[in-house]
């Protein structure tokens, strides 16, 4: 409901194996809000996970706590995230609809199955993260905890 009354799409990039923490169940309305906020001032990315040590300052928004950053700080990670559309269309749909060896993985087996790990390609340079300037926002506490599911 929170999510749908907004006027941007986002993209909530949340992973099989995150769960959300009871102390964030109480707050998710009002950090939906809060997205929204952060999202018209034009931040893209939005981790709902503490930030890695790195520059940072403090950008609130109606009232929640946010940590903002700058993605060559911030290495990508697969945490839960809410990721404007137009920017992702602009910056990252391009690379997941690219059938090119470059793009899989370097691990064993990830070029034979053509298995595309985000993680990998925004942290060795494929993907343009390390040098770029997009603002981060990221959630002042872990609002999920991780439980592996596929080992």
């Amino acid at each position: 409901e929170i999510i749908s009354n907004s006027p941007d799409n986002r993209l909530l990039f949340l992973e099989k194996d995150w769960h959300v923490t009871n102390n964030a169940r109480d707050v998710l309305s009002s950090i939906f809000r809060s997205l929204n906020a952060l999202s018209q001032r034009g931040v893209p990315i939005i981790r709902l996970m503490d930030p890695l040590p790195s520059i940072k300052w403090n950008c609130p928004a109606l009232g929640i706590p946010w940590i903002c950053t700058l993605a060559h700080q911030q290495r990508w990670a697969n945490f839960p995230s809410v990721i404007d559309c137009k920017w992702y269309l602009r910056y990252l749909e391009p690379f997941a609809l690219m059938d090119d060896s470059i793009m899989y993985g370097c691990r064993r087996g990830f070029q034979d199955s053509r298995y595309f790990d985000w993680e990998e390609a925004m942290q060795d340079g494929r993907i343009a993260w390390s040098e770029s300037q997009w603002v981060i926002a990221n959630a002042p506490s872990n609002m999920f905890v991780h439980h592996e599911v596929d080992q």
